[in-house]
Formats: C-alpha cells, structure tokens, sequence
C-alpha cells in the first residue's frame, strides 16, 4: 500500500541520511501512462504526464545539497473531466 511505502521510504532515508545518502517520497495523482494496458488518448490531456515526473526527479537531483525534500505529492493542476 502506499502509506506502508510512505512508511518504509521516511526510515530509510531517516536512516540513510547521517551518510549523505538522500531518500525522497514522489507521490504522483494521475499521469498518463499505459498503465493497465491503457494507451493515453488526447481524454488524458489534463493527466501529469511521464516527463513532468522525470523533470520533477532531475530538479531533485540538483537541487542544493543541503536541503532533503521527504515527501512530494505531484497532482495534475486542472481536475479531469468526470
């Protein structure tokens, strides 16, 4: 589940970090992805999409070395149609 994955991933990196060694939580909402053998149509427009999530992770990578984001919870910034 995700709270046990939020869980695991906050020890690690409460753990990890004495040694320089960051551990971040990315939380998605919905990305348009083939997830299920779904193929994303232009309906999924408003989804994240795959490489908002990989421009997200270098950020992170650059990012100072003195800070540790924990936890980021990424959500699309308009609601789908529903």
């Amino acid at each position: 589940s995700k709270f046990g994955l939020v869980g695991f991933t906050q020890a690690i990196m409460l753990d990890l970090r004495k040694y320089g060694i960051k551990v971040s939580t990315i939380m998605p909402g919905s990305v348009a992805t083939h997830f299920n053998n779904h193929t994303p149509s232009e309906a999924d427009a408003w989804k994240i999409q795959p490489e908002d999530i990989g421009e997200l992770v270098v950020d992170l990578l650059q990012m100072n070395p003195r800070t540790l984001p924990s936890k980021i919870e990424v959500r699309p910034s308009k609601p789908g149609k529903g």
